[in-house]
């Protein structure tokens, strides 16, 4: 027996060793097998020589994921000898990891097995490092991949953004060309790209590998942007399903989420069986595994009517990992649900409205508030809607610095002023992260956007996200209706509703 239990731990070993130089496709069958049988990863990060001022140093950090948003925010911070062990939630394969630790580093990191991200606070420049530098190593299992590809995100970093924006162009602007002509000039670019990859590669063979595969994933997933709502020729559409992503990082995800977009546009069912025959239409495109990824991106748009919903999606789902995700993501997205309809089902008992500390009111009809530290998250939320009875509330997550936040807040503002006879309370909570208050100001002065704004800790904006079932990234809407129902898919786009659609939203 001991034998026998030496020889599996031996092939075990062996196996993860050969996935560090050649791992095996998120979609291979061999992934139940290899993820059921796992541990989460580790991700150490290790402040030295921090100044005596310093106790400790917040860690932000952002996860990729293939289910319950893109992206989840969450939150750590160091000890007092700078040490901050994070274990991931899930065990997803070479999982991508924006890390922000302090003023310190920012990176994008991936993390299979177990990630050691040491940092010289003596030896970083004062503004900080970006992906790598002076002070900043990265060890354990997953070093070597990390320092490889984050150099390679610096390489050419101007050239190569230039040859996806190239590539954006082209995709937005397909039915412009023929085919073949459309073809041949996305196929340009990815020479080009190759071509970068290939001279970057000459002194990183190791991991050929995983530079080609994320820069495959990053034109393939543009590609299926330029065929939304059409159907690609035949053999541009073998070539990019023959692509399998290694990666469970923004290229890898979105690889998939916009090949399941792109497959939506090609079902037609009656209302009552859309869920159904959009099952029924990935089997019947594609493998059972990567069908079953497809499925995974169904959780998110049907996060409304999970009740109904989730259980056809996994029912379907025959890959067990991909089965457990789901199961997971029901399980949490149940429990939000009725921890938030127990909480309004008391706000009565709610005496005090603390929505954040009033800083002004604008003549445009605009209420401005702060809100950086809170004590319990659901008496915020249960405070917000008793601050607004008897009304619908419209809750818009943006930021600052985000292009479609931006773009988006004249048609809300437009949406505002054209129907101001419905019971609707617009709020709009605007992270922290990567601005100031000023900045804030002045873009709500700018743009005079009516309604009631809070400026609000990112910590917070995380933990609200958590709370409402909606994470992901900016911008992010929530609507709790008439009736006090939350809803966290309803509205996409604000300039997509009118006075019928916003009233059908809001429950009235």
């Amino acid at each position: 027996m001991k034998n026998l239990l030496l020889v599996l731990l031996m092939c075990s070993s062996t196996y993860l060793s050969a996935q560090n130089l050649s791992p095996i496709a998120i979609e291979d069958k061999k992934m139940d097998g290899y993820l059921m049988s796992r541990k989460p990863a580790i991700l150490t990060v290790q402040i030295k020589n921090l100044p005596d001022s310093v106790k400790k140093v917040n860690i932000q950090y952002t996860l990729v994921q293939l289910a319950g948003g893109f992206q989840a925010t969450k939150y750590a911070e160091t000890d007092a000898a700078g040490l901050a062990k994070i274990v991931l939630d899930q065990n997803l394969p070479y999982q991508q990891i924006w890390l922000s630790a302090g003023d310190y580093l920012y990176a994008g990191v991936y993390v299979n097995t177990g990630l050691t991200v040491t940092i010289d606070a003596h030896q970083v420049a004062k503004d900080g490092a970006y992906m790598i530098g002076t002070g900043v190593t990265y060890s354990g299992y997953d070093g070597e991949l990390n320092t490889v590809m984050n150099k390679k995100i610096l390489f050419k970093k101007a050239e190569r953004e230039g040859l996806i924006n190239n590539l954006r162009s082209l995709c937005s602007a397909r039915k412009k060309y023929v085919p073949d002509a459309f073809t041949f000039k996305t196929d340009s670019v990815l020479q080009l790209l190759k071509n970068m990859d290939s001279e970057f590669i000459a002194g990183n063979r190791d991991y050929e590998w995983a530079v080609n595969n994320e820069t495959l994933s990053e034109f393939y997933q543009q590609i299926c942007v330029a065929y939304w709502n059409d159907t690609m020729p035949d053999q541009v559409f073998k070539q990019l399903n023959a692509h399998r992503p290694l990666f469970t990082s923004n290229d890898g995800v979105m690889y998939y989420k916009y090949l399941e977009i792109y497959s939506l546009g090609k079902g037609h069912f009656k209302t009552q069986d859309v869920l159904a025959g959009f099952i029924k239409l990935f089997d019947s495109l594609y493998t059972q595994q990567r069908s079953d990824l497809l499925k995974l991106s169904l959780l998110e748009s049907e996060k409304d009517t999970y009740a109904r919903s989730y259980p056809i999606i996994i029912n379907s789902i025959k890959t067990k990992w991909c089965k457990k995700i789901a199961t997971d993501e029901l399980a949490k997205v149940d429990a939000n649900q009725k921890r938030i309809d127990g909480l309004f089902a008391s706000s009565k008992k709610l005496e005090n409205t603390d929505i954040g500390a009033p800083l002004m009111r604008l003549p445009f009809d605009a209420s401005l508030y702060q809100l950086d530290t809170v004590a319990n998250i659901d008496n915020f939320i249960l405070s917000l809607k008793s601050a607004f009875p008897n009304k619908a509330l419209i809750i818009d997550f943006w930021a600052t610095w985000c292009a479609p936040c931006l773009g988006d807040l004249p048609f809300s503002k437009s949406l505002h002023e054209k129907n101001k006879d419905l019971p609707i309370e617009y709020i709009y909570l605007c992270t922290t992260s990567g601005s100031n208050i000023n900045t804030w100001k002045n873009r709500i002065g700018d743009l005079q956007i009516p309604g009631t704004h809070i400026f609000v800790n990112d910590k917070i904006i995380s933990r609200l996200k958590t709370a409402f079932n909606a994470e992901g990234g900016f911008p992010t809407y929530v609507v709790i209706d008439i009736n006090g129902k939350i809803n966290q898919t309803k509205i996409t786009f604000m300039g997509a509703l009118d006075k019928g659609s916003l009233k059908k939203t809001v429950g009235l």
